[in-house]
């Protein structure tokens, strides 16, 4: 990173690029470096740890959140990042004494250049051609949407559950080109919210309990994945899926095989009734992943209940929170047999350890 006019707060910053691994962001390697303090779960299962982003509130960005891979465990190894460390896999702003300031794309404290849509720092956009479409028809099972070249940027895709049903049987699934699934494979939903980690890319997945089910990544992707539906529901409803990326222009592609349904502008009559929202409930758990409610009604202008509202436009009325982490064991190695020969006994140490390492 390269020293310049800062923020106030930061007159004296000197920034530093961040000593990446081949296919590892700065922040991963932070949490890598726990794997070897013998963390285990309940069943003496050892804990591997990755980064957390899904549910960190954004005044905590620059703390090291990391969570157990494919778990929802979580822990707070560290106060504060180390200095350089993007504060986010969608964000150019970069750590410093634990705050999150702004960085450009070019690497400079303060700057204001930006990747354009084909990921190149300071770029027109000329580089790079957009390719979308969308699936309209699903059978039981697994379903090919598109799949997505390496190299691709700012990928967004969209499902949208059928008449604003949460759970219409229509949920998003991707996987690698040998055929590993890293979101819901072998029929297994995955509500929650997460970051699916790809050799230092980073993809958000808004979870299922939603009744619009997306997938998104700013930065390049570092390999070919295919994007399916997975449709598992006894009455099948018809999906609604779009998706949206951007490859090279002289990275080759074409599309699945079926034709694409084209969009059709209709011209609405403007509705008298909107969304009415309540307060969010206490989060469900003290510690760990938990969730908040609210009420979400439909009212004309007189404040009764109505049903003309949009339901595509719904706002959640459920979402994941939890900024603490549950406490975890920590196990000591065995100690020597307390007998030579004969029935004796072995101890380790066992400690409870909360969020602060305490």
């Amino acid at each position: 990173w390269t020293r310049t006019a800062a923020p106030a707060s930061f007159p004296q910053i000197l920034g530093h690029v961040s000593p990446f691994l081949p296919g590892k962001s700065f922040r991963e390697q932070q949490c890598e470096k726990y794997n070897s303090y013998n963390f285990t779960d309940l069943e003496g299962n050892h804990l591997e740890w990755v980064p957390k982003y899904a549910g960190v509130s954004p005044r905590d960005r620059c703390k090291l959140f990391c969570r157990a891979r494919g778990r929802s465990e979580f822990k707070v190894f560290e106060a504060k990042v180390i200095d350089g460390t993007l504060c986010g896999p969608e964000t150019l702003s970069i750590c410093v004494h634990g705050q999150c300031i702004k960085a450009g794309c070019d690497h400079v404290v303060g700057s204001s250049k930006k990747l354009d849509k084909c990921g190149v720092c300071g770029g027109n956009g000329s580089t790079c051609r957009k390719i979308s479409g969308s699936l309209n028809r699903s059978k039981y099972g697994y379903n090919d949407i598109v799949t997505i070249p390496a190299g691709a940027t700012n990928i967004d895709i969209k499902q949208r559950s059928h008449r604003g049903l949460r759970h219409d049987g229509n949920y998003l699934a991707l996987k690698t080109l040998e055929g590993k699934y890293l979101l819901n494979g072998d029929f297994a939903i995955s509500a929650m919210e997460q970051d699916i980690l790809i050799k230092g890319t980073i993809l958000k997945y808004s979870g299922s309990m939603t009744t619009l089910e997306r997938l998104q990544s700013f930065r390049q992707l570092p390999e070919p994945l295919t994007v399916q539906l997975l449709t598992i529901a006894s009455e099948v409803f018809p999906p609604k899926v779009k998706y949206t990326f951007f490859i090279p222009k002289d990275v080759p592609f074409s599309k699945q095989k079926g034709k694409e349904k084209k969009s059709v502008n209709v011209i609405r009559p403007m509705l008298t009734s909107q969304w009415v929202l309540g307060d969010w409930s206490e989060c469900s758990k003290t510690c760990g992943s938990g969730w908040q409610r609210r009420t979400v009604d439909c009212r004309d202008v007189e404040g009764q209940t109505s049903s003309a509202c949009n339901r595509s436009l719904k706002p959640e009325d459920i979402r994941p929170c939890g900024d603490t982490p549950c406490p975890l064991w920590r196990l000591g190695p065995w100690s020597p047999c307390s007998q030579t020969c004969g029935a004796g006994v072995r101890t380790r140490g066992a400690s409870c350890i909360d969020y602060t390492g305490a």
